[in-house]
């Protein structure tokens, strides 16, 4: 996919200067404009389109950059940057008929895209609208393409590829809303709640993955990390997953590992090498690197280097997309601080954090040990 992107980009490029001769560099700015316009309106698309269809929008991330201004609930963020260019946005089925709802809530972003590449080549009688009907249009068609990565889902996948899925990917989808509702419970603290939704769930649906992720931040929650980091590790010998599901699984091993360590139930030195060699991995089947800032943040506190663990976990905040895992990273700084004596900083963060995720063992075990002191 990243050969195809970089060949189209070359095009666009080359058919831009061709076309705007002498005024190229307005022809280029339009170019860039235009992609910039088509990448916003496939995640304004779906919005739309979960909103129609009754899916759930667990996150919105407007801009790119450090964090500007941030709003947190239980079920969803939004975050706003300092450079407002681009949006992500992440849906997840709320009720009956994911499938249908998600397919409609696809088609619905792809029939926006298409208004929004159509209506530029109503600019092209300057250089600048050329450029960007180009380039809409060009990433409009590129979108079309069914992709499904670690970090990114293309409108074609909805509409090309889910209709025709069947077997465990087609449970792992239709259970979804049952998962939602112990994952809920999970995030609001209801612990008790969560573990009697995944045991029903286990009675219905025992080979799907998102039942096993329900159990494994259960365990995590009553700080039964070995429990947790041997029911993720079964996971890997399985012959029926995919690359994508593989480089989930790998890191959330990663996570749970270092998790197992910081909590003095694994061995440092085999935890943290399990977790390299998992995000190593990970990383080869197309997990972003980005995502594993919260993970690493926490490995470099356990080695020692403060100033590298509230660095990425600080990106990690900054990037989080629900409360609970704000609450983490915040955390982790919150321990580096104490690491190098400054507790007063250290409150602050973990205030935050107790607002976010109060129930969380690390949050509440860090605040108590900040009260003692």
């Amino acid at each position: 996919m990243t050969v195809v992107r970089w060949v189209v980009t070359a095009l666009v490029v080359a058919g831009t200067i061709a076309w705007t001769l002498t005024d190229w560099y307005l022809g280029l700015a339009g170019a860039l404009a235009g992609l910039l316009l088509e990448l916003t309106a496939a995640q304004a698309g779906l919005a739309l389109g979960a909103v129609l269809f009754g899916l759930r929008i667990t996150h919105v991330i407007i801009g790119i950059g450090s964090e500007l201004k941030s709003w947190t609930w239980t079920h969803r963020r939004i975050v706003l940057r300092n450079v407002p260019v681009l949006a992500t946005i992440g849906i997840t089925g709320l009720k009956p008929g994911v499938r249908r709802r998600t397919v409609l809530a696809g088609a619905t972003a792809i029939v926006f895209c298409a208004a929004i590449a159509g209506g530029t080549w109503l600019l092209t009688g300057a250089a600048f609208g050329k450029g960007m009907a180009l380039a809409a249009t060009a990433c409009f068609l590129l979108q079309l393409r069914p992709v499904e990565q670690p970090g990114h889902t293309s409108l074609g996948w909805f509409i090309f590829t889910l209709p025709k899925l069947t077997g465990r990917p087609l449970g792992e989808l239709e259970a979804r809303p049952r998962v939602l509702a112990g994952m809920d419970a999970y995030h609001r603290g209801d612990i008790e709640e969560a573990e009697r939704i995944h045991a029903e769930l286990l009675r219905d649906h025992p080979d799907l993955l998102t039942v096993v992720g329900l159990k494994v931040v259960t365990a995590c929650a009553r700080e039964r990390y070995l429990e947790a980091l041997q029911t993720v590790i079964g996971l890997n010998g399985r012959q029926d997953l995919g690359q994508r599901e593989l480089a989930f699984i790998m890191a959330t091993t990663a996570g749970v590992a270092v998790q197992a360590v910081e909590a003095g139930q694994f061995p440092e030195d085999v935890g943290l090498e399990t977790a390299r060699s998992m995000l190593d991995n990970a990383y080869l089947a197309g997990y972003p690197k980005h995502r594993a800032n919260g993970t690493l943040a926490v490995m470099a506190l356990i080695e020692g280097d403060t100033a590298k663990a509230r660095q990425l976990a600080g990106w990690a905040a900054e990037s989080s997309e629900n409360a609970l895992g704000r609450a983490e990273d915040l955390i982790t700084i919150a321990r580096a601080w104490m690491a190098d004596g400054n507790n007063a900083k250290a409150r602050e963060l973990a205030a935050e954090a107790h607002a976010l995720a109060g129930w969380n063992p690390r949050v509440a075990a860090t605040r108590a040990r900040l009260e003692i002191s």
